[in-house]
């Protein structure tokens, strides 16, 4: 309990920090907010009406006066309002949360439900043809980038083969609208799945040989037991730490497959919010993705003592 409050009384000064470089680093950034906000439109407003507007945005007032007033707003849980929408931000983010929420859910059940049998078996299987094709595959799954892998998939079963949508979302619930999700989480999933593969495989090979996995066969135990009782709960360390930061990065969201698949995300959402220059929007949405991987992190250390008795976080 004392590592967990000690953690959690952490959290306000790392977001503090990330709120001041990522408002620092817009600063200096070229581009006007207006012009994000109103396109081409904006060559056809009076200097005086564009001054007036940004008089009401508050653009005009000092660095200074414009960050103790956003830290002000933030302290009382108010992210501010879009300067594109004139939305809430909160809502904003709120709105896409649960497309990404979706997507990254079922990417992660994807990537959990193959990597870890997968490198379980080239692990039993290491030398063999099986371990070489599996390893060779899961070398060319994380070297695709994802945005070409995204583009192929579209182009190979939504134009030429016609199987699944496009791009977007759908209506209804999710059982309804399966086919919206199956190109995206593959997208999402296959580089993770390749590379976890290897992650798993490294750990079990590093307890396979141990003497307490030797001691277990001698006694005659199942190789299953052997496998699931006293194999596999010994690796799961860097496991449990690397599938932790990948389940972060899904939530996060991932930016470039959801504006592939026109997917109505955090990530769309964040990535638009930087081509406008939305400021209010931009430093909502990497707040809350950085209050994503603070949680993650924390809970991933906190199932280390579950996994591992012996570990005590001081």
């Amino acid at each position: 309990m004392q590592y967990l409050f000690r953690r959690l009384i952490i959290v306000p000064f790392l977001l503090l920090g990330v709120a001041t470089v990522v408002f620092v680093l817009f600063q200096f950034t070229p581009g006007d907010p207006l012009v994000g906000r109103f396109g081409l439109q904006i060559n056809n407003m009076s200097p005086e009406t564009l001054e007036r507007m940004r008089n009401d945005l508050g653009l005009n007032d000092p660095v200074f006066v414009q960050y103790a007033r956003y830290m002000g707003n933030l302290l009382r849980g108010d992210l501010g309002t879009s300067i594109t929408t004139r939305a809430p931000v909160l809502e904003e983010i709120m709105a896409r949360s649960g497309a990404t929420l979706e997507l990254a859910l079922v990417s992660f059940c994807l990537i959990v439900v193959c990597s870890i049998p997968l490198g379980m078996l080239a692990a039993l299987k290491r030398g063999t043809l099986i371990d070489r094709i599996m390893m060779g595959g899961a070398l060319f799954g994380f070297s695709v980038p994802a945005f070409w892998l995204g583009t192929m998939l579209i182009l190979l079963f939504a134009i030429q083969f016609k199987l699944f949508p496009t791009s977007g979302r759908g209506e209804g619930l999710l059982f309804e609208r399966w086919q919206y999700l199956v190109l995206p989480s593959l997208t999402v999933s296959l580089g993770a799945i390749g590379y976890n593969s290897r992650i798993v495989r490294s750990a079990i090979l590093e307890v396979v040989n141990q003497m307490y996995i030797t001691t277990a066969r001698s006694k005659g135990l199942h190789p299953r037991r052997v496998l699931f009782r006293h194999l596999l709960p010994n690796a799961l360390l860097p496991i449990v730490t690397l599938m932790g930061l990948q389940f972060a990065a899904l939530l996060a969201g991932a930016a470039i497959i959801e504006t592939i698949f026109a997917w109505p995300g955090m990530g769309r959402l964040a990535i638009n919010a930087i081509g406008r220059r939305d400021y209010p929007l931009i430093l909502g949405t990497t707040l809350i993705f950085s209050v994503v991987y603070i949680l993650t992190n924390l809970v991933v250390d906190l199932l280390y003592m579950v996994i591992d008795p012996r570990i005590r976080l001081g």
